[in-house]
């Protein structure tokens, strides 16, 4: 697809002063994450509406970090158990997958390299298993009397006073304050996504989280023209109010979504992101750490970048109002 956006040249320029608060999946050594097994609200045994809680099972689990000045992520995946046929077919298990074509591909239009994407992302890793307390897995009987393996969850909900156990979620711990950027691949659109304080165990004020979203069909999706000069984002502005990712004029469409996560984060605290009921996958992340940092760089992008309004639209600069500017909230006089 044709580049429609100039380069921000003020805002790579400020990044690249901050290298190291930038990470990207795609480089990321998948030879160093860490499997450990889970027991606790594992079962082997129930029906679809609970577990059997006589019948203790363990899972397996996989853990990935990256750490980068000020902030450390924790992602975990953790996939439901090879059932007996896939282990006799000689499958194996797998925690992370690589996904998404590289950025010197010739058709890359599966990441966020289009110019108006600040940082460049090309492929993602996706977890596996959906974020919950308790996980049980079992054998019936179909209708053809063939022996069908099943797995269920109990699945997190804002007002729990626990965290998930298992499943796909990320952490962030914060050792500075500063605003960070995550860049995902959401894999079930209709579902919501959370940012979760893990001391208060509640869910981020949508007001306080700006997206900036497209969604994806056979490739990216822009509503307007990239012709013309006005494709946008399919939803940029502030977090939905039912924490869905993706509106389209009132409309939520049932397609994967990719794009930027952005919220602040204060020292000392850490932040769960997750969809309770699908997987999220990671293309990477941008930090920057310190208010006087975090203030200057916003001041160069604001005085360069595209604006638009919360409705998605792209205004000029004497517009008055809210205005959204590479996933940064501000309002303009």
């Amino acid at each position: 697809m044709k580049k429609f956006f100039t380069l921000i040249s003020v805002a790579v320029a400020a990044m690249s002063v901050q290298a190291q608060s930038i990470w990207k999946a795609a480089e990321f050594d998948l030879s160093t994450a860490v499997e450990t097994e889970l027991s606790e609200g594992v079962y082997g045994g129930g029906t679809a509406d609970a577990p059997d809680t006589s019948i203790p099972l363990t899972i397996k689990t996989s853990t990935i970090t990256a750490t980068v000045d000020g902030i450390t992520m924790t992602g975990v995946s953790t996939p439901n158990s090879l059932s007996k046929k896939d282990v006799e077919d000689g499958k194996t298990q797998v925690y992370w997958e690589l996904k998404g074509k590289t950025a010197d591909d010739e058709n890359p239009n599966d990441a966020l390299i289009t110019d108006d994407c600040t940082p460049q992302f090309a492929q993602y890793l996706m977890p596996k298993g959906n974020p919950g307390f308790q996980h049980w897995e079992f054998y019936e009987l179909n209708s053809d009397e063939e022996e069908v393996f099943r797995a269920y969850d109990t699945y997190w909900e804002p007002g729990a006073t626990v965290m998930p156990a298992k499943g796909a979620y990320y952490k962030f711990a914060a050792t500075t304050s500063g605003a960070l950027r995550v860049a995902i691949y959401g894999n079930k659109n209709t579902n919501p996504t959370y940012v979760v304080d893990e001391a208060t165990l509640t869910p981020m004020a949508p007001a306080n989280i700006t997206v900036s979203i497209y969604y994806q069909n056979t490739g990216f999706v822009y509503e307007g023209s990239v012709d013309e000069g006005t494709a946008k984002y399919f939803n940029v502005g502030p977090m939905a109010d039912d924490f869905v990712l993706q509106h389209t004029n009132g409309v939520t469409q049932n397609r994967p979504v990719l794009g930027y996560i952005d919220f602040d984060v204060e020292a000392g605290k850490t932040y769960w992101l997750f969809n309770p009921k699908s997987q999220i996958g990671i293309y990477g992340f941008y930090f920057a750490s310190g208010s006087a940092g975090i203030a200057n760089v916003k001041a160069e992008l604001d005085s360069n970048a595209p604006r638009y309004n919360l409705a998605g639209q792209k205004v000029a600069e004497n517009y008055k109002g809210v205005v959204i500017q590479n996933g940064h909230k501000r309002i303009q006089k």
